[in-house]
C-alpha cells in the first residue's frame, strides 16, 4: 500500500489542481463480479484516490470503463474484455485486458489495443511516470 500512497502523494504534489473524488466500494464488487478479483494496486488506488482528472485537464483516471462507453459499436466489439482505466484527451486511453490476466495496455486513437509490458509494469508505474516526466518538463 506504501507504493499507492507514494503515488497519490506525487500526483497531488504534481498536479495540486487535481480533482478526485472517492469510488462507491459497490462499483468494485460490481466489476469484480463481472470481471474477476482487479489487481490489488489498482484496488487499493481507487480505495484511497478515486478517480477525476490529473490536474487541469491533463489527464484522466475513470472508474473501470467499458469500450462501449467511449468508442462506437464496431470498435467497442474489438475490445471486449478491455476495462478502460484512463485517457489523456488527445485520442488515447490506457486500459486493462481482464481477459488476459489483466495485461495492462493503451488503445491508441485507431482503437487497436497494444500491451505496455515492456514499458510500464501497470497503470500506477505508468502515473508514476507520468508524474515525473511533468516535473522533468517544468
Amino acid at each position: 500500500m506504501s507504493d499507492i500512497n507514494n503515488i497519490i502523494k506525487l500526483l497531488k504534489e504534481t498536479f495540486p489542481e487535481s480533482q478526485f473524488i472517492n469510488v462507491k466500494e459497490e462499483w468494485i464488487k460490481n466489476i469484480e463480479n463481472e470481471y474477476s478479483e482487479l489487481p490489488s494496486n489498482l484496488k487499493n488506488l481507487y480505495n484511497e484516490l478515486g478517480y477525476g482528472t490529473v490536474g487541469d485537464g491533463y489527464y484522466s483516471i475513470h472508474v473501470l470503463m467499458e469500450p462501449d462507453e467511449i468508442y462506437d459499436p464496431e470498435t467497442a466489439e474489438n475490445l471486449k474484455g478491455k476495462l478502460i482505466v484512463g485517457d489523456d484527451f488527445a485520442g488515447d486511453c490506457h486500459a486493462y485486458d481482464a481477459e488476459d490476466n489483466w495485461s495492462f495496455g493503451y488503445i491508441g486513437s485507431d482503437g487497436a489495443f497494444e500491451k505496455l509490458n515492456e514499458v510500464y509494469t501497470d497503470f500506477i508505474d505508468y502515473l508514476n511516470q507520468l508524474c515525473l516526466n511533468q516535473a522533468e518538463n517544468e
